[in-house]
């Protein structure tokens, strides 16, 4: 009888060893005999330990200052029996070892079923899984630029009324915004006055390079959004640091990493964190449905930093679909609109697991291609939108319903006329709305009743009043290829029976030539316009 709860207690430990190793783990070890891990350990009690501490009254800095040290301390004794484990291992073998303080984690390459089974055992180990590899929130460009000098402001930059709090000189100072993603070009003409190069910038792919770069474009694009002059960014006098996570995909490791880095900025040789240094807003752009990011999340929010997420592109897939960590009821969720205030169709759809609404904001911005300093293009997608709000937290924030149009879809069974919902969550970004009642006097600038174009080639005025983002149903009778509008126009112009035109970008531009003008419906980027009637001839006056 001793004999065998002796032997059922055995098989509890050993089932409680290989419960903490992942199933993807196991199946590495069973082919290959070795895998890549993430050793996770408890975090709880680097938290409580630093909340503890924490003195009545402490400053921002002081705050992260005291979490950074409770993380870093904790995560030393913590890890110290691996630690002893790995020492000869380490020697012996192709092991590679990295720690991470903010997770309270260790990522081990190349680590052999032996090794693994150790670790496992030992009762401070949580779990043990692989890697995860993130992707970038896919993107659509129109892939050519807009152009070499740009000084319009974004429709974007409008809908949230930045402009009107420009106005009034609120523009971001003393700010400071981040970003994990591709990197940032900081030569980009409208980027470089802005970077703080004190502890501003950390490049996980190639440690010794002090001057951030980005020959992917994605993350200087987000940055622009955020801070970027010229009627681009939200907060134009806002300062901006950065860290290079990802590289088409984001490692997790490199993540985390740059999560660090961000929480207590650091110099060049990864020494002599400075906690004074952490930005104020972080934005991140990728997306998951692991939950491994929950922890790094937390500590963010515990030293004040608001964590901005992109809530993924897979509108077309079905309703609970938003993405994580957008999914966290920790983070600042953002999906798209276009410019008429309907839903994208590729932004994604709550309710989520963690995170049943999440917040609106528009999708479309302006920035430059990766490979120049001066030129422009454009983009769209929800890694696109997010950045809006980040830059509007350099400002402040607020929300609003009344000028959305809803979809005839319900997601979760909430109304779209009921406020948050899963598809346009809380609403729209306002910042004016937000900061107009704790400023006395601040008011709105008065309309403008002028708009600006970029190189203008001819006057649409002699096709009569054109119509962005307008399609007209039926009466179609010809259709050619045209590259711009105003050469739709002309070709309407001179085709017998051709009263109106509607020009689309699709496929480097279509022109459809039509009698009749039918059912009006809004098409994002397409352009129509209604030739006007010929003058009739004045009738002899004798």
């Amino acid at each position: 009888m001793v004999q065998f709860k002796f032997m059922a207690l055995a098989a509890l430990a050993v089932t409680a060893v290989t419960g903490k190793i992942s199933v993807q783990v196991h199946r590495n070890l069973e082919v290959a005999k070795q895998s890549n891990v993430v050793v996770k350990f408890h975090c709880h009690e680097a938290l409580a330990t630093h909340r503890r501490r924490l003195k009545g009254g402490a400053s921002r800095t002081e705050t992260i200052e005291s979490l950074v040290n409770s993380l870093k301390e904790h995560t030393t004794t913590s890890q110290a029996s691996v630690k002893s484990l790995l020492a000869n291992q380490v020697e012996s073998t192709a092991v590679e070892v990295v720690s991470t303080w903010i997770d309270c984690s260790l990522y081990i390459d190349n680590a052999p079923t032996n090794l693994v089974q150790k670790i496992a055992a030992l009762p401070e180990v949580k779990s043990i899984y692989e890697p995860v590899v993130m992707e970038l929130s896919e993107t659509k460009s129109d892939d050519k630029p807009a152009s070499p000098v740009y000084d319009v402001i974004e429709w974007g930059i409008k809908k949230i009324q930045a402009p009107a709090l420009w106005a009034n000189n609120i523009k971001g100072e003393g700010i400071v915004v981040a970003n994990i993603d591709t990197g940032v070009r900081h030569t980009h003409e409208s980027l470089e006055s802005n970077w703080r190069q004190e502890y501003g910038w950390f490049d996980l792919y190639n440690k010794t390079n002090q001057l951030p770069t980005d020959p992917m474009g994605h993350g200087t694009h987000v940055m622009a959004t955020m801070v970027r002059t010229q009627g681009i960014g939200v907060a134009p006098k806002a300062k901006w640091i950065a860290c290079k996570g990802c590289k088409g995909t984001c490692n997790q490791r490199m993540v985390v990493e740059c999560a660090q880095f961000l929480l207590c900025p650091h110099d060049k040789d990864v020494n002599n964190c400075d906690s004074s240094k952490a930005p104020h807003v972080i934005n991140f752009g990728k997306h998951r449905r692991e939950f491994w990011l929950e922890v790094m999340i937390t500590m963010w929010r515990e030293a004040g930093i608001n964590p901005v997420f992109a809530n993924g592109n897979n509108g077309r897939e079905s309703c609970a679909y938003s993405s994580y960590p957008a999914a966290s009821p920790q983070v600042i969720a953002v999906g798209s609109t276009n410019s008429r205030d309907f839903l994208e169709i590729d932004s994604s759809l709550g309710p989520s697991a963690a995170n049943p609404t999440f917040l609106l904001l528009v999708s479309e911005s302006v920035s430059q291609q990766a490979s120049v300093t001066m030129v422009f293009s454009t983009r769209y997608g929800t890694s696109y939108a997010a950045p809006h709000v980040a830059g509007a937290i350099a400002l402040t924030e607020n929300l609003d319903t009344d000028t959305l149009t809803p979809p005839n879809k319900t997601c979760g069974g909430i109304p779209n006329t009921k406020y948050p919902n899963n598809l346009f969550g809380y609403g729209r970004l306002n910042i004016f709305k937000a900061v107009a009642p704790g400023i006395p006097g601040l008011t709105l600038p008065p309309p403008s009743n002028s708009t600006q174009a970029l190189n203008p080639t001819i006057e649409l005025t002699t096709c009569g009043i054109v119509e962005d983002n307008t399609h007209y149903v039926s009466g179609d009778f010809a259709s050619t290829n045209q590259v711009t509008a105003e050469s739709c126009c002309a070709e309407c112009k001179k085709t017998p029976g051709c009263k109106l035109f509607v020009w689309y970008t699709l496929d480097g531009g279509i022109c459809r030539l039509k009698r009749t003008l039918g059912q009006k419906v809004a098409v994002e980027g397409a352009k129509a316009g209604v030739l006007p009637a010929p003058a009739l001839a004045r009738p002899p006056l004798f």
